[in-house]
């Protein structure tokens, strides 16, 4: 639940704490629900997001080459 808590932090801090709204965070949303996530839990992760003093996740991309030639993608979220 901790990752897609943090995905639930992220959409808030992109598009704001209402769903009809926020299209990621009903993604999201329907993620949590899809892997028995407690409604509380999910409501409480809007709620601390809304929070100003909580720190911005930024998603962060880098793009490499691994030896070869393959090219590798790497999406990360970072403070």
């Amino acid at each position: 639940f901790t990752r897609i808590g943090k995905d639930i932090v992220m959409a808030v801090k992109e598009g704001g704490p209402d769903p009809d709204a926020n299209s990621r965070l009903r993604a999201v949303i329907q993620n949590a629900k899809s892997v028995n996530m407690p409604k509380d839990n999910v409501e409480r992760a809007i709620k601390r997001a809304s929070d100003k003093s909580l720190g911005d996740y930024k998603e962060v991309f880098f793009e490499g080459y691994a030896p070869h030639g393959i090219a590798i993608l790497v999406e990360t979220a970072t403070d």
